[in-house]
């Protein structure tokens, strides 16, 4: 993981989530954190790094409901004696209205 993402702002956050691999294998997870850098899932099995996938989850913003959803890479998917695997994924690429909800997230009282 590079430097800009660890420095990032990050704001803990629990959301069903799908993590869907290029091969279009889905693996259903759960958000741990998120910033602008990307997101802390816990997943039931050990994603192998460095793969491409798109992840995406449903946050409910006031009476709105809006999904979120951005390209990344696999970065980290550490087994955790509590949460099963700890699995990090670095966003590579995000739609503005997907930018403008995690912009709200990380604005909102943890």
């Amino acid at each position: 993981m590079n430097q800009k993402a660890r420095v990032s702002h990050r704001h803990a956050t629990r959301h069903a989530a799908t993590l869907t691999m290029i091969d279009e294998t889905r693996h259903t997870a759960r958000t741990l954190d998120l910033s602008h850098g990307g997101v802390s899932l816990q997943t039931g099995s050990q994603i192998r790094l460095a793969q491409y996938c798109a992840v995406s989850f449903q946050v409910q913003l006031g009476d709105a409901s809006h999904k979120v959803l951005a390209m990344g890479q696999v970065v980290y998917s550490d087994p955790d004696a509590e949460l099963g695997y700890k699995t990090g994924v670095q966003f590579l690429r995000i739609d503005d209205g997907s930018v403008a909800v995690i912009d709200q997230l990380l604005q909102s009282p943890a």
